[in-house]
């Protein structure tokens, strides 16, 4: 009897390693700083299984391709990706989602510091890519990390699309249909959309129309029909002017944000870049020094291959330990 068994995308993971399971793949856990993210594939697949596994490719793929784009050109409040392969992608492991820490708001209280902070973290993080010309496309929570500090790091991109592409996926209430139930093309109305219940979300600590079927949430939406915000004297008004698309662009709510908050949109700093770099290299050396093991257990064919991936990452760590000690951070 054949057995439909789960791919791990090394020979030393395990189930030991699996972090968590999404839409687009697998996530595993490399040590305590670093995670693998791949898609879902199967042996021996059932026919819905290949599907599956098709449809994970597709937004892997997709993901990577944004990952690349977003490694040269980094911003502190989105994942740090480390190194795109064949197999998937390294990017460095956080604390827990967004979603998680706002579900503990009852018995673990935010601040309202920390909810500004998060509100103007994740909208600087949705500029950047505006900026970029992408859209993220599916801004919520649950896709949203923190690290140690509590803040804001936005993560999964599969379902990133250009400015102007049609939207594709529909997360609600962090969308809007239109009459027809068809999703939007993505661009600032979309995304201030999102933005809108995230922020809802934040302040509080439940999503838009919550205690509602989901059917009945979403044709509320559609209607214009959004929940009341005006008692809430920090972020009421901007919360509906995304929902109501009053802003041209994000950079645009940035600006509101910050106006209202008396925050700052964030700016290049030298510190921050020389710290990032040396980070950087530390991690990218431990990824390198992780596929070399890997190479050589595989296959000892491959065994000068896993020599030359150890050489590179020693190269990249004596680069890091040079800046460290020319004082660049």
């Amino acid at each position: 009897m054949t057995i439909t068994r789960l791919r791990t995308p090394f020979p030393s993971l395990t189930s030991d390693n699996f972090v968590a399971r999404g839409s687009a793949g697998h996530v595993f856990a490399i040590s305590r700083d670093v995670i693998f993210k791949c898609p879902t594939k199967f042996d021996h697949p059932a026919p819905s299984q290949e599907e599956e596994m098709e449809d994970s490719i597709e937004k892997m793929e997709n993901e990577k391709a944004i990952y690349k784009i977003l490694m040269e050109h980094r911003h502190p409040n989105i994942v740090h990706g480390i190194l795109c392969v064949s197999e998937g992608i390294f990017m460095e492991r956080l604390e827990r989602t967004l979603q998680s820490r706002i579900n503990q708001s009852d018995t673990l209280p935010v601040s309202l510091d920390t909810q500004c902070r998060w509100i103007q973290q994740s909208t600087n993080a949705i500029v950047w890519l505006e900026d970029l010309g992408y859209v993220h496309g599916d801004l919520r929570p649950a896709n949203i990390l923190l690290d140690a500090s509590e803040n804001i790091k936005l993560a999964d991109f599969d379902s990133t699309v250009k400015q102007g592409q049609r939207l594709l996926v529909a997360s609600e209430p962090f969308c809007k249909l239109n009459e027809d139930y068809e999703l939007d093309l993505a661009g600032p109305t979309s995304e201030q959309f999102a933005l809108g219940s995230l922020f809802y979300t934040i302040r509080f600590g439940h999503e838009p129309y919550h205690d509602l079927e989901a059917s009945t949430r979403v044709w509320k939406l559609i209607k214009n029909e959004f929940p009341a915000t005006s008692y809430d004297d920090v972020s009421g008004d901007i919360i509906r002017g995304c929902w109501c698309s009053e802003y041209s662009s994000i950079g645009e709510l940035q600006e509101a944000i910050r106006n209202r908050l008396c925050g700052h949109p964030w700016k290049t700093e030298r510190k921050w870049e020389s710290v990032n770099q040396w980070r950087s290299l530390l991690l990218l050396a431990e990824c390198l020094t992780f596929l070399a093991k890997e190479s050589m257990r595989a296959d000892n064919a491959m065994y000068w291959k896993g020599w030359k991936n150890v050489l590179i990452a020693i190269v990249a760590m004596t680069v890091a330990v040079s800046l460290a000690v020319s004082g660049m951070f």
